[in-house]
């Protein structure tokens, strides 16, 4: 017999947007179930890419949780380089809360501790078969597998964090949603190296393709290298890969360490409009995707929850929800904005690199705009803001 409750707010997926949701939600008092089809360890093991911008510090400080989910100050800065050389980038505000970041992968940690060992939050792991019913004119359901059971929670609002192939997004009937893509024609390999980086994280690009690297904690770090499309991570074995970073950034001081795992990521940008359908919300992932170059991905997402939030605490606690029907309204701008300037980085570096796919004109222009960023102040000051989360 299947198991039935209820509660004002499920939330499927349990990454860095529904965790972020589930604890502003549990701030302010508001009940919520958070569903997830991995076991906390996983989450807790997965590397994801990104940091924190300028903006999501601030929003953490709002929340009154930036101290106990963010780690402690780090250098925000990056190295950009062509062929090896380049110019470093400081793009921390001049006040201490900007300086301070954290990867995803910490930020995942320090959330699963807050929400579940410090509040007892309500987050169910290793849940399979989720069906969401949401039609109109009827109170939303959730129905999940687990232990063998069959569980239904009635609720009043559902909110998709899961990612671009959950089944949030897939439940919307055909019809109803914008899908904007871009195919960029780039490929990444991304190698997981154990090897920490050594002073600033690293953007390149290079007469051979892209080149990048950035940290994954205290002793490890992951590489980015441009591939073909039609590679897969058999056509990268260890001493080819070490071989490339070296040629690609022009220093041969670089060792081998072990390499944990390479997988080959084709680079595209997507955007899925609106981003609601009647009681179902999608943030993050679910709504939209951009390359990792900008390393805006999980910032849009901490955003989007940001929205929901507010919006979410003043439609059940104060029975008020206009907040809620403008969400998609709200955030899609800055989702453009973001992904302007996610596609402006990805063309700039992979074109100013290998000029194959797009000619040497086009990979001239790009080295120009590249040496005005390593030259002009105004030019460097705005890729900072934008950066830090302020433009």
């Amino acid at each position: 017999m299947p198991i039935i409750e209820e509660t004002p707010v499920v939330i499927i997926g349990a990454g860095a947007a529904g965790l972020t949701l589930a604890t502003f939600l549990h701030t302010a008092g508001v009940p919520f179930v958070v569903l997830e089809r991995r076991d906390r360890a996983y989450i807790e093991g997965r590397q994801r890419a990104g940091v924190v911008d300028a903006r999501g510090v601030r929003m953490f400080e709002r929340w009154g949780l930036a101290d106990r989910l963010l780690a402690g100050p780090v250098a925000q800065t990056i190295d950009y380089r062509i062929n090896g050389i380049g110019r470093v980038f400081e793009i921390a505000g001049d006040d201490g809360s900007e300086g301070r970041f954290c990867t995803q992968q910490m930020l995942v940690t320090n959330l699963l501790r807050e929400l579940i060992d410090v509040r007892g939050g309500d987050v169910r792991f290793d849940v399979t078969d989720v069906t969401i019913t949401n039609e109109d004119g009827q109170r939303p359901q959730v129905q999940y597998a687990r232990d063998g059971q069959t569980r239904t929670i009635a609720c009043d609002h559902i909110v998709g964090c899961d990612a671009d192939r959950g089944v949030s997004r897939a439940s919307i009937p055909s019809g109803i949603l914008t899908t904007f893509s871009h195919e960029f024609g780039y490929a990444w390999l991304a190698v997981l190296v154990e090897a920490p980086v050594v002073a600033h994280p690293i953007m390149g690009a290079s007469d051979r393709g892209f080149v990048a690297q950035l940290p994954r904690g205290p002793q490890r770090s992951r590489y980015y290298l441009q591939c073909a499309l039609s590679d897969g991570p058999q056509d990268w074995p260890d001493e080819r890969i070490w071989d490339e970073i070296r040629v690609r950034l022009r220093d041969d001081s670089i060792a081998n360490a072990a390499v944990l795992d390479r997988e080959v990521v084709p680079l595209r940008s997507v955007v899925h409009a609106p981003m609601q359908f009647r009681n179902l919300y999608l943030a993050g992932d679910a709504a939209h995707l951009v390359p990792p170059t900008g390393a805006k991905g999980m910032n849009m997402a901490l955003y989007d929850v940001d929205m929901l939030a507010q919006g979410l605490v003043t439609a059940v606690r104060d029975q008020d929800g206009s907040a809620l029907a403008d969400y998609s309204a709200t955030v899609l701008p800055r989702v453009w904005r973001y992904q302007e300037f996610s596609a402006w980085m990805t063309d700039t570096m992979h074109n100013g690199g290998d000029p194959v796919q797009h000619g040497m004109f086009r990979q001239m222009a790009a080295r120009a705009r590249l040496d005005a960023l390593f030259s002009s102040p105004v030019a460097a000051r705005l890729h900072s803001d934008f950066q830090r989360g302020m433009a």
